[in-house]
């Protein structure tokens, strides 16, 4: 999955699932987006070289969410097509996969 519309729909959906109570992340899951999120916090735009660094320390990789995992990998192919990245709709996408990050890495600070 590197299509923008899809990545936006899957981040879209695990937002609502997050937001809902539906999906409960792992402390892995919440150790990625709080490594990615920590990316953000600099003002520099996300890349594929830090989103696959933080995929690559994750502890253990196998304990991230299958959907997260699979919409962070998608993301960094998507990322790797600048021409595809810099359109409308990739920007759109990775913006949905920002504030899955926020959300995830936010609700973990807060102890949520």
């Amino acid at each position: 999955m590197h299509v923008p519309e899809e990545i936006r729909a899957e981040a879209a959906a695990l937002i609502d699932h997050h937001a809902l109570g539906l999906w409960k992340p792992s402390d892995a899951d919440r150790r990625a987006a709080v490594s990615l999120y920590r990316f953000l916090e600099t003002g520099v735009p996300l890349t594929s070289e830090q989103i696959r660094a933080a995929l690559a320390h994750a502890e253990p990789p196998a304990g991230l969410h299958e959907r997260l995992l699979t919409l962070l990998d998608g993301t960094a192919l998507l990322l790797d097509d600048a021409a595809v990245a810099d359109s409308p709709a990739g920007r759109d996408a990775v913006d949905h996969v920002c504030l899955l990050l926020d959300a995830l890495a936010l609700s973990r600070l807060s102890g949520q």
